[in-house]
């Protein structure tokens, strides 16, 4: 597995220049002045890209499969003399981390979540971003890998599920909140207290998804 987890880093040597240039320039944030207009502009440029980032490697296993060969990689993979469990667990290995080093990297910049507001009152309905960067990489696997981590699913792609994750489907929980509250008549102030409720719901679901995906992966082999 050792091998296979080299290999998985090589694939992933971008990335991971990316994110060490990331962390090396993190500080700057801390002694900019953001007074004055240079500043201002290098600052919004620095945010516009790791918003193009964290767009690009929200769902990262995507970009990684397509690495691996795309359609072909399971074919390929699968035909060497090499263990179909250290195949699995060298690919989920490389998803966590990958994962846990990303969110880990953008969260030191401090982006925030889109809000959503109702008259004066400000309510934040999407996950804390770090959590839904987790979130929305180990949805990938269960959702467009299920049956094995090199064969991607034909019905989903990296583009739609991005999009769906990050736009369509926080946009269709505000509307159906909103719309809740409308009908029913509730205080559209009381529903900040089911934040945490979400964000923190969303996670743990992505959790044991990943967790049961792998589970019946890992049977699958047996």
């Amino acid at each position: 597995m050792k091998n296979l987890l080299i290999r998985n880093l090589k694939l992933r040597k971008w990335t991971i220049v990316l994110y060490a240039v990331l962390l090396v320039i993190s500080p700057l944030q801390l002694i900019l002045n953001h007074d004055t207009m240079m500043n201002k502009v290098i600052y919004s440029a620095l945010v516009m890209v790791l918003v193009v980032i964290s767009v690009l490697d929200s769902g990262h296993v995507f970009r990684f499969n397509k690495k691996l060969g795309h359609k072909q990689s399971y074919d390929f993979f699968a035909s060497l003399p090499v263990s179909k469990l250290s195949l699995l667990n060298a690919n989920y290995i490389t998803v966590l981390v990958f994962t846990f080093i990303g969110a880990g990297i953008l969260s030191l910049y401090g982006i925030s979540n889109d809000n959503y507001t109702n008259n004066t009152i400000n309510i934040n309905f999407t996950l804390p971003f770090s959590y839904s960067y987790i979130a929305i990489n180990f949805f990938a696997i269960p959702l467009g890998f299920k049956r094995y981590t090199e064969q991607k699913a034909e019905y989903i792609s990296f583009i739609p599920y991005v999009l769906g994750m990050l736009i369509f489907l926080p946009f269709v929980i505000a509307i159906i909140i909103i719309g809740c509250s409308l009908l029913f008549d509730y205080d559209f102030e009381h529903l900040k207290y089911f934040k945490n409720f979400f964000n923190y719901g969303f996670l743990s679901l992505s959790v044991i998804f990943l967790g049961i995906n792998y589970i019946i992966q890992y049977r699958k082999l047996n």
